[in-house]
């Protein structure tokens, strides 16, 4: 089974709205809006081998992608489950494997190393299994954790680009939050991961733990006055 992956663009989405996480540290340091300039995409990627998660990847987006057989052998991809831009699908494709998306192209990608390696993020688990949420209880989830976020000022998104894997107890309380793809504010990550361990949800969405979820930036989205997420 999938790997649940909650993707907020501008907020957040799980498996059904607007979805997917980044990936290098080295995107954190590109211009916050730098966004691609594709709708967003359907995409039903399960967790498999790299190089064929990549081949489904180019398959669904329509782009291509470069990548040499030897670099991503032996490599596994979580997959993605969501609409995303193509440009945020492939870096949630390519979380956890200590590769990066670069840009090469209108409609091409080409994956490689980091030119520098991050020393400070958690490398990504192996996909477990882990049953994939449908679309209420993503939005479930969704909801607290816009509420969570809306409910301070330092914590509001749509500014900012920042992945992170959260654990959630049999009670339904966000047993842990962790960044994996810090944004360019390590102060602000800090704030978001601690609104983001008030979440309280449902007790049955611990089956589905630990979820990926990725605040991306996004234009014409804002929390109102009551906190709740608006676009």
């Amino acid at each position: 089974m999938a790997r649940s992956v909650l993707a907020l663009v501008a907020c957040m989405v799980l498996l059904a709205p607007p979805g997917s996480v980044a990936q290098e540290r080295a995107s954190a340091d590109r211009p916050q809006g730098a966004e691609g300039t594709h709708a967003p995409t359907r995409f039903d990627i399960d967790a498999q081998a790299l190089a064929t998660a990549l081949r489904a990847f180019s398959e669904a987006s329509g782009t291509a992608v470069l990548f040499d057989d030897a670099l991503v052998a032996d490599k596994r991809s979580q997959g993605i489950h969501g609409e995303a831009t193509a440009r945020d699908a492939l870096r949630v494709v390519l979380l956890g494997t200590g590769l990066e998306a670069r840009f090469s192209a209108m409609n091409a990608f080409t994956v490689a190393l980091p030119d520098a390696a991050p020393t400070d993020v958690p490398a990504m688990p192996e996909p477990a299994d882990v049953p994939a949420m449908d679309d209420r209880t993503a939005g479930l989830l969704q909801s607290a954790l816009e509420r969570a976020l809306c409910a301070r000022v330092a914590t509001r998104p749509g500014a900012f680009r920042l992945a992170m894997q959260v654990w959630i107890d049999s009670a339904g309380r966000v047993a842990n939050a962790i960044a994996l793809a810090p944004s360019d504010d390590p102060a602000r990550d800090d704030k978001v991961l601690a609104a983001v361990r008030t979440v309280r949800v449902p007790s049955t969405l611990h089956r589905f733990s630990p979820v990926t979820v990725l605040l991306a930036p996004a234009a014409g989205h804002r929390c109102s006055e009551s906190g709740a997420w608006e676009g």
